[in-house]
């Protein structure tokens, strides 16, 4: 019964993030791929827990798109929360992105 219910509440802010990145990955809409990163991040802002990597994806689709300024916006927000989780890799990814997509404001 959690389990129908669950699915019947509709989706939750970590389908959102997935369905984004899968449209992202695919080269698909990404514009509805924003709405959709942007939906994850306001459920989960709603429960104080955004993780970093939803800004990751984020600052990646802007980017896409050709919004350097919200992508080293949301990078920056990507970047502080890998900082607090000590995570290497996407601290490395985001302090070089926003080092190039900075050149391009």
């Amino acid at each position: 019964m959690k389990s129908i219910e669950t699915t019947l509440a509709g989706p939750n802010a970590t389908d959102y993030y997935e369905s984004a990145q899968y449209i992202y990955q695919a080269n698909g809409d990404l514009n509805k791929a924003l709405i959709w990163v942007n939906t994850a991040i306001d459920m989960s802002h709603k429960a104080n827990e955004t993780p970093f990597w939803y800004y990751r994806l984020k600052a990646l689709i802007q980017a896409k798109l050709g919004d350097y300024r919200g992508a080293v916006d949301a990078a920056n927000k990507s970047l502080t929360g890998a900082e607090k989780a000590n995570n290497a890799e996407y601290i490395k990814s985001n302090t070089d992105s926003i080092k190039e997509w900075s050149k391009k404001i």
